[in-house]
């Protein structure tokens, strides 16, 4: 018996001595250049239990991957998909087990940090290729090398935690995986990444998830550290204005206004909200004026007195609506041209308000048609242009006016630079929407001559 356990006791002896062979021929091969033998003499070294916590496998494997990767025209045909992920996963072993720091030099001041080198570049080609979930894992072991990189070696190459998250976001949005969008988002704010994108992104994200609850909370958060930023407030204002709440948002931009009256881009956005409840008040104006023809048209041809007065009170209430939601259309228009005017005022390169100013003031030419419109035709020639004329000096007393602003709007827009395919689409669209506007004015004007003009200038940029 005693025998047979010496017998089995040697046998154990050999074996780990053959695998200590084993780490100390991926050592002789590598230093004679034979790379492919070294690296199958490496991998088994790592893989066997005697030697996979040996400081000194792990660091020739190391050695190994580092010295393929660096050749890889040499070495092409030892590279495959796994290489990046082993030589990372090498070099966090060789580090791990390394007790007393003999290979920390190497396997984490310089092996590790080429690794991660490796890893962007590969993160960066799956991106390209629409492979996300792979850049993704790429990314992450660029992460996970960071709390090991003392030298901040990554950092000084642009390679900062906030920067990794961001390519990982990227990824994460294009892949359509919002729980780890999420994830990388929130790492951005507890980073504090300064961005506001990230914040809206957030909020994007939970609103597809039909969760406006934590939209808002988020863009509360987002609106505390950008107050001013357009691209929150405008998203905030679509919020509330899917809840119906746009009241909320006056309320909001009123406060912020009290400690800045000059915020150019809240005043606009005031501005906005104002012109909205006139539009909203002008379109339940007409429903009602709508529904009072229809009751009046009813009135006329019925013959049964009881419903004939049901049908005339009908009508009287329904004119009764038509006009509050008319005057509230009013108010709520001129305060916005008031904010407006304060945005030009303040900023005259403003291009949103001069257009928002001229569009506003182009309705008001509608008020003046209706009444041209409603002009009796049962009235003498003379009556009739008696009744015209001044209807017609004061519809283009307006109409001149929205050109005036128009044409501010046009001015700036065609002074906007189009050096980039970006810069040139947003030019492009401004020429197109104030063109366009222009050349409805020249017709309501009767200059059919501009209108053409105006019109073939428009399609330039279509």
């Amino acid at each position: 018996m005693k025998k047979l356990l010496f017998i089995a006791l040697t046998t154990l002896s050999i074996g780990a001595f053959a695998q200590t062979n084993r780490v100390n021929d991926a050592a002789i091969y590598l230093r004679n250049g034979e790379v492919e033998e070294a690296k199958k003499a490496a991998e088994e070294a790592v893989a066997h239990p005697d030697t996979k916590a040996d400081p000194k496998a792990w660091f020739y494997y190391v050695s190994v991957l580092d010295t393929v990767l660096r050749n890889k025209a040499t070495y092409g045909k030892l590279v495959d998909d796994n290489t990046i992920t082993a030589f990372f996963n090498a070099c966090i072993q060789c580090i791990n087990t390394d007790a007393k720091k003999r290979y920390t030099y190497y396997c984490q001041e310089q092996a590790l940090i080429t690794s991660s080198f490796e890893n962007v570049n590969k993160g960066i080609a799956a991106y390209d290729a629409k492979e996300y979930e792979k850049a993704i894992k790429y990314y992450q072991m660029v992460i996970d090398a960071i709390p090991y990189d003392k030298n901040e070696e990554l950092k000084r190459n642009n390679l900062s935690e906030k920067n990794i998250y961001l390519y990982m976001t990227y990824s994460a949005i294009q892949a359509k995986d919002n729980a780890k969008a999420k994830v990388f988002l929130q790492k951005l704010m507890d980073l504090k990444y300064d961005d506001h994108l990230i914040y809206l992104q957030m909020v994007n994200i939970h609103l597809e998830e039909k969760d406006t609850t934590a939209a808002l909370k988020v863009l509360d958060n987002a609106r505390t550290k950008y107050p001013s930023e357009k691209d929150l407030i405008n998203q905030e204002l679509n919020i509330y204005l899917a809840m119906g709440k746009q009241d909320v948002l006056v309320e909001k931009i009123n406060a912020a206004l009290e400690s800045n009256p000059d915020d150019v881009t809240l005043t606009f956005v005031r501005g906005n909200v104002f012109d909205n409840f006139s539009s909203e008040n002008t379109r339940k104006f007409k429903a009602q004026r709508d529904s009072v023809n229809i009751w009046k048209r009813r009135a006329s041809i019925e013959k049964v007195p009881a419903k004939k007065t049901i049908y005339t009170t009908n009508a009287t209430a329904a004119q009764k609506k038509a006009d509050e939601f008319n005057t509230i259309s009013k108010e709520f228009a001129t305060k916005a041209e008031l904010d407006y005017k304060k945005v030009v005022e303040l900023n005259p390169d403003y291009i949103d308000a001069w257009y928002n100013l001229g569009a506003l003031t182009n309705n008001k030419s509608t008020e003046i048609v209706e009444k041209i419109n409603n002009i009796p035709n049962n009235i003498t020639q003379a009556d009739y242009d008696k009744r015209l004329a001044p209807l017609k000096k004061e519809q283009t007393a307006v109409l001149n006016e929205a050109l005036k602003y128009f044409q501010q709007a046009l001015a700036i827009a065609e002074a906007k630079a189009d050096d980039t395919e970006e810069k040139k689409k947003e030019k492009n669209a401004y020429m197109r929407d104030i063109l366009y506007s222009i050349q409805q004015v020249y017709a309501n004007l009767g200059d059919e001559k501009r209108t053409v003009e105006t019109m073939n200038r428009r399609k330039e940029f279509e």
